[in-house]
């Protein structure tokens, strides 16, 4: 055993003094290898938390989410109708439970203070669905089987409790003021709950949605099945259950509901963009592998004849492996260790550019596990790197091993084409990688220029919700709408106080120095909010159920003065007027695209059209055609849509964006309205952004793919550099005996170069070739997961392509001018 260990030290020994003497191979081994890993683990942590990692429920395998399609449409949305939801919780026999919920970030009071924060709106069985416990407290209903009518109960998230009451047994019995209703905080969600999305509270609704209308999809829906139930055998019952609905109600014609692993539904936009990214980084890690089977290639051949001699002096091909097999676990510890601080930078660097609706992000932590697999790729990627070099080795006789000068007569036909068909490869994936950043690139350039409808500079967005006299007026009342003459007297004016109040709050921010103009809006453009649905012409359709066959348009509510605050061109007819009020004639104006959609041709000032939007009924009347705007993003396209003024539309008025021109600067502006707007309306409910911010925020997602790719791309080259560099470099040393003797014989110095370089560039051209064909196909890839991408761009190829040329003539430009400076005289008295 003793002299085990003895003979184990000393090759461990000999393995550290051998890679010492190598320390510019051992070096570029140790940086490639990590370059490779470190950006492998970064990602492959990523993936495996946001995709792979199992939901932290309880039972998380037995919650589904439920999806409606539309069969004859080939889509489905994660959203339901009221009365489907009412029919699946009560029809479906697999189902243990299911609940409806909606989210979205609004303002409540809390004691003396007025927030704005995310808040989930679920029905009573929605922690028995989620399987949570609170941390203190209970959930919504112990009842199941009780119908809840008029909810009065909140819950709220830890940290919530904490910042807001001091601590979580203190929250349970606070109130919270929301909807013109008081809450009693009967339960307190543990720390990292906070489904669904960033929810801090859990506002109770009633046990069937309000609105039963089929062909509303206002309620997301999360469903437990029974112990031993398979996704198969509950969409199975989903299935004779759509059939059911479809020949019972027009509603749920050519449409289907169907059961998808809650955490399918939740990841299931971001995987295209995850997968993506593993696709680039397993291409560089392929490029990595490429660049360290060519130095163990040229190491092993530089070290054959050593090889060979100590073989003839008696030492076994076991311990030869044994020693070769130290060198690569040393090389792989270092690989992987430096790799692990790449990572670790590189990991959090992801976290805080990646588009917020990846999910789980605060959870993503660099494990035990990922180390553990970055390592074994490592010790792999080393281990068969190094195994043909040792295997060449044994082929050899040692003889004539010993015979040949080290410098020249070891390389072989079969290495020397396996190291170009490796540099080949490698510059094929390089100019794939760069041909997807610069289409990227391209793309985002052109997604900036794009005109928005609007002029985002210095433009503040100021989410509010404040106190509803109308909505405080219901919180008592039984029913959806006032019951009597009387009571709808007393709503109106309700309602018109609502308005006045938002009057009052916009004079309050134009008087603050600095504005230019302010006006208010529900679903202000790039941001989460708006109304839409179907909508009928006066004349062409009438608008009753089941609106099928309707037209579908945006309905935004604005306030005097919007399109001219937004820069938004009023085209025909006029914009909204503090005239158009409650009493008055109702009024819309219609976008660009709607008028060309549908009213070609026709002229539509005085056109007439109706909606469901609000409690609103009747004929509006249009009086104006404004440009079209981008709502969700600059890469959108713009939809139709309806304006119609609040005054006249009153139920929105607690809830509006108010949208702020300024003279300075948008930043400073912000901060100064949200301390403006909390001191002296402290019960309006806000927060404060820039537009320019918000439109850099729907642009996030594609900001991250197109960093990621660039950054791919410029690894990439840095390696197929090294690549080049190192094989030429040592097919030069290789060939000086010949050059040496070419130049005795009367051969140019400019030709030896030229010959150098024209046979680098003719590899490389190979490898663009390749590099071509394999961009055509990973284009075509990536326009299926996020479509408008081009098939083929010779602008971005003949970049790449250019660009790849000059970084291979830049990597074999030194060892050239090595081989045309070769001294043939002294080269030939050595030989």
């Amino acid at each position: 055993m003793l002299d085990t260990i003895q003979d184990a030290m000393r090759d461990l020994r000999f393995a550290i003094r051998q890679l010492r003497r190598s320390g510019a191979f051992t070096l570029t081994v140790i940086l490639t290898l990590a370059l490779g890993i470190g950006l492998n683990a970064a990602i492959f942590t990523m993936v495996d938390c946001v995709l792979l990692r199992p939901l932290g429920y309880h039972d998380a395998d037995r919650i589904y989410g439920i999806n409606t399609r539309f069969t004859d449409e080939g889509r489905a949305i994660p959203r339901v109708g009221g009365a489907d939801f009412t029919d699946l919780a009560s029809r479906i026999t697999s189902l243990e439970s299911a609940a409806y919920y909606q989210s979205y970030p609004d303002g409540l009071q809390a004691g003396s203070r007025t927030l704005y924060t995310d808040i989930g709106h679920v029905s009573p069985l929605f922690g028995e669905v989620m399987g949570v416990e609170p941390l203190a407290g209970r959930l919504f209903q112990s009842d199941r089987n009780a119908v809840v009518t008029a909810p009065q109960e909140a819950m709220v998230g830890s940290a919530f409790a904490r910042q807001n009451f001091g601590s979580a047994a203190q929250a349970l019995g606070q109130t919270l003021k929301y909807g013109g209703k008081l809450r009693v905080i009967v339960g307190v969600m543990p720390d990292g709950f906070s489904f669904p999305g960033k929810s801090q509270v859990w506002i109770e609704l009633p046990s069937v949605p309000e609105w039963p209308s089929r062909s509303s999809y206002n309620q997301q829906v999360v469903a437990k099945v029974k112990p031993g139930v398979s996704a198969e055998q509950l969409n199975a019952e989903m299935a004779t259950l759509s059939r059911q609905l479809s020949s019972a109600y027009p509603d749920d014609k050519l449409k289907a509901l169907e059961a998808v692993p809650l955490q399918e539904q939740i990841v299931g936009k971001i995987r295209p963009t995850l997968r993506l990214l593993m696709g680039s980084v397993i291409v560089v890690l392929l490029i990595v592998c490429a660049n360290i089977t060519h130095l163990q290639l040229v190491r092993g051949t530089l070290l054959r004849r050593e090889v060979t001699i100590r073989a003839a002096l008696g030492a076994t091909r076991s311990a030869l492996a044994r020693r070769a097999a130290l060198e690569v676990l040393l090389l792989a510890v270092g690989g992987c260790a430096v790799g692990v601080l790449i990572a670790l930078p590189a990991l959090k660097l992801l976290v805080r550019l990646a588009p917020t609706e990846i999910p789980r992000l605060a959870d993503v932590r660099l494990n035990l596990d990922v180390i553990g697999f970055s390592f074994l790729i490592s010790l792999l990627t080393m281990g068969l790197t190094a195994l043909l070099p040792l295997w060449r080795s044994w082929r050899i006789d040692p003889a004539s091993a010993m015979r040949q000068d080290s410098g020249r007569g070891m390389e072989t036909r079969g290495s020397g084409r396996l190291r170009q068909g490796l540099i080949v490869g490698e510059v094929a994936l390089t100019l794939m990688l760069s041909v997807a950043a610069l289409l990227l690139v391209r793309q985002l350039i052109a997604e900036s220029q794009q005109y928005l409808g609007f002029v985002p500079e210095k433009l503040v967005v100021l989410d509010t919700h404040a106190t509803s006299a109308a909505a405080e007026m219901m919180a008592n009342h039984t029913g959806d709408a006032p019951s009597t003459p009387e009571m709808l007297a007393a709503y109106k004016q309700a309602q018109a106080a609502d308005v006045e109040a938002l009057r009052s709050l916009l004079e309050g921010i134009r008087s603050v120095p600095g504005v230019a103009s302010a006006t208010a809006v529900s679903g202000a453009p790039m941001t989460d909010g708006g109304s839409n649905g179907n909508y009928a012409i006066r004349g062409v359709n009438e608008f009753k159920a089941p609106y099928t066959g309707m037209p579908h348009a945006n309905f935004t509510a604005v306030t005097a003065g919007y399109f001219e605050t937004m820069s938004i061109p009023v085209l025909k007819g006029r914009g909204i007027t503090d005239a158009d009020r409650s009493g008055s004639e109702q009024v819309i104006l219609i976008s660009e695209s709607l008028a060309r959609q549908r009213f070609a041709g026709v002229d539509p000032i005085g056109k007439q059209i109706m909606f469901g939007w609000d409690d609103v009924n009747g004929w509006s009347t249009i009086v104006g055609v404004v440009g079209d705007v981008r709502q969700d993003s600059p890469a959108s396209v713009p939809y139709p849509t309806v304006y119609v003024s609040v005054a006249q539309h009153p139920i929105i008025a607690p809830d509006m964006q108010i949208m702020v021109r300024t003279h300075a600067d948008a930043g400073a502006m912000a901060a100064t309205l949200d301390k403006y707007v909390k001191r002296q309306f402290p019960t309006v409910a806000v927060q404060t952004t820039r537009m320019r911010e918000n439109v850099g925020e729907s642009e996030r997602a594609q900001h991250f793919r197109t960093l990621l790719f660039g950054s791919f791309a410029g690894v990439s080259i840095l390696l197929a550099m090294i690549g080049m560099y190192g094989v030429t470099a040592y097919t030069v040393a290789q060939r000086r005996f010949e050059f040496a003797l070419r130049f005795a014989l009367g051969a140019q110095r400019g030709q030896v170069l030229a010959s150098v370089l024209q046979r680098a560039l003719s590899v490389a051209g190979v490898g663009v070739v390749s590099g071509v064909v394999l961009s055509l196909a990973l284009m075509r890839a990536i326009g299926t997961l996020f479509g408008q991408m081009p098939a083929f761009d010779a602008m971005s190829y003949g970049i790449a392509a250019a660009g790849v040329l000059l970084i291979a003539l830049s990597a074999t430009l030194l060892p050239a001018y090595r081989a045309a400076t070769v001294e043939p005289m002294q080269v030939l008295r050595n030989e």
